[in-house]
């Protein structure tokens, strides 16, 4: 009788078979996939954080503007305008999981104890509603813009754009909150697409005119107030004289005659935070506000 002893093991032994290379395959693309997730955090840095809680934003903006005329005596002509920066301070909401129009959310914000603006906001209260900023499931952040300092002197005269406390203060017939959403790209937190529905009022030498922006879209948000972001209008403003607005809500007329101008080309970024605390931000944008009126008049 022959007996042969295999002290190796069976010649199959050490092989792999089919299952434990499709395992091994797997694996490194695990692990491929995870060093290309961790290159892209460090390329992108701190633009992947949670939103901060809510707050009030201080800032400097600028405006630049193109004016086409319809009617007068500059009809057909185009003006455009780079305004010097402006004081602006904006106040938002705690982030929270937007669950859609049934979910009736009321976000509260923290105003100055200045302000006179709603402390709520409902999506009721939006003047539009653009889908991709609406998205369930996704968190977001409710704003208001609580006030702005914009002035400039123009080779048409001087010019001031107001809106939020401004505007209610001295032209509570035409007001309306300038509302905002940041949403995030992701579930939660940055970066986030941001847009406001800014209602203002532009007051010139020949007229006060309102002038309700529709989307005021951003790029990319990566940090609130987020400075440096390319914004830009999503199409023509008509500029209505403010008595025209109120003749039609008071039913004096039945609709707004064709504007004498309209902005054809706007952005309004934001160039830099200001280190200010809420009261303080918001009392300076109103100082600055109250001299730039008493020079207009």
């Amino acid at each position: 009788m022959n007996i042969t002893i295999n002290i190796n093991g069976s010649a199959e032994e050490g092989q792999q078979t089919s299952s434990d290379v499709k395992t091994s395959s797997n694996l490194d693309q695990l692990t491929s996939l995870a060093l290309k997730h961790d290159e892209l955090v460090a390329q992108m840095g701190d633009q992947f954080k949670p939103f901060p809680s809510a707050g009030v934003d201080g800032f400097l903006s600028h405006f630049i503007i193109s004016l086409r005329f319809r009617q007068g005596p500059m009809s057909g002509q185009i003006i455009s305008l780079n305004m010097p920066p402006a004081l602006q301070t904006v106040s938002r909401s705690a982030p929270f999981m937007y669950r859609g129009p049934r979910a009736a959310h009321k976000a509260h914000l923290n105003l100055p104890k200045n302000c006179t603006l709603q402390n709520t906001i409902e999506e009721s209260d939006f003047l539009e509603r653009p889908a991709e900023y609406f998205v369930e499931g996704h968190e977001t952040v409710w704003m208001q813009i609580l006030n702005l300092d914009a002035k400039m002197e123009t080779e048409i005269g001087k010019i001031r754009i107001i809106v939020g406390e401004t505007l209610k203060r001295e032209h509570p017939e035409v007001y309306a909150p300038s509302l905002g959403v940041a949403t995030s790209l992701g579930r939660s937190g940055f970066p986030a697409r941001l847009f406001f529905n800014p209602c203002a009022l532009v007051e010139t030498p020949f007229g006060s005119f309102r002038a309700i922006h529709g989307t005021l879209s951003y790029g990319r948000v990566t940090d609130f107030p987020p400075v440096g972001t390319p914004v830009t209008t999503q199409r023509m403003i008509p500029l209505d004289l403010a008595e025209d607005v109120v003749k039609v809500k008071k039913k004096a007329i039945a609709a707004l005659p064709t504007p004498i101008a309209e902005i054809i080309a706007l952005t309004h970024p934001i160039d830099m935070p200001m280190h200010l605390p809420a009261e303080e931000a918001f009392d300076s944008v109103e100082q600055a506000i109250a001299g730039a009126h008493r020079s207009l008049r």
